[in-house]
């Protein structure tokens, strides 16, 4: 059961609690990297996702309306529920957008599907995730798993919230763009390519809600 009330985090330490892991709370790994960044931005974007998000008309002027870290969210499927590493609610003039955020340093995004699919569960869940993205089953192995729930994620949370705009935007503090081809290459299976980082993708109508996909290139903090 998902928790629908939260408790304010008042500065980036406040996160470990709530993290999987929360031995991964350190300089260099990817959850004290988002939270430290996101909290210094006061409230903003952080800059180099407000560079990203002006690329693209609708989110241009996106305000930030509220975030929360570590959002569990609900897959319609059997299995664990995805846990966004912080999902944010944009204020996008007269409507709002959901922004699933994925921070990475090192840290793979998760096994390739042809890996990880080895139970009927996985396969129900498999099927319900690629029939959201528009993909087909039999062309998902060399994706990521990781990739296809965190993008599903922040379509359902935007039909949760009844907005029509949602994107899933990994924000990487690694300086080599580290696991950047496994995302180029899932960006191009959702016909949506993002062939550099820094970039917006086009949109994508996925069960009613335009899709985006955006790769940020950050500066690790202190750097």
């Amino acid at each position: 059961m998902i928790r629908r009330l939260h408790v304010p985090l008042l500065k980036p330490e406040d996160v470990i609690p709530h993290l999987a892991k929360p031995d991964h709370w350190k300089s260099g790994y990817s959850a004290q990297e988002l939270a430290v960044t996101w909290f210094e931005s006061r409230n903003d974007f952080p800059p180099a996702v407000r560079a990203a998000l002006s690329m693209v008309p609708e989110y241009s002027d996106a305000e930030l309306v509220d975030g929360c870290f570590e959002r569990e969210i609900e897959l319609g499927s059997p299995g664990r529920n995805s846990q966004a590493d912080l999902l944010v609610i944009a204020g996008l003039r007269q409507e709002i957008g959901v922004i699933a955020v994925e921070g990475k340093v090192n840290e793979p995004f998760g096994e390739f599907v042809k890996d990880w699919n080895t139970t009927p569960r996985k396969q129900v869940r498999l099927g319900r995730l690629t029939q959201t993205l528009g993909l087909d089953v039999a062309d998902v192995d060399e994706i990521r798993y990781q990739l296809l729930h965190r993008t599903a994620s922040a379509i359902y949370e935007a039909k949760r919230y009844r907005c029509r705009h949602a994107m899933m935007l990994v924000h990487s503090f690694s300086l080599t763009h580290r696991w950047f081809e496994d995302f180029k290459a899932f960006s191009s299976l959702m016909n949506q390519p993002v062939s550099v980082p820094g970039s917006v993708s086009i949109a994508k109508l996925c069960e009613g809600i335009s899709l985006r996909l955006a790769w940020v290139a950050d500066s690790p903090c202190g750097q």
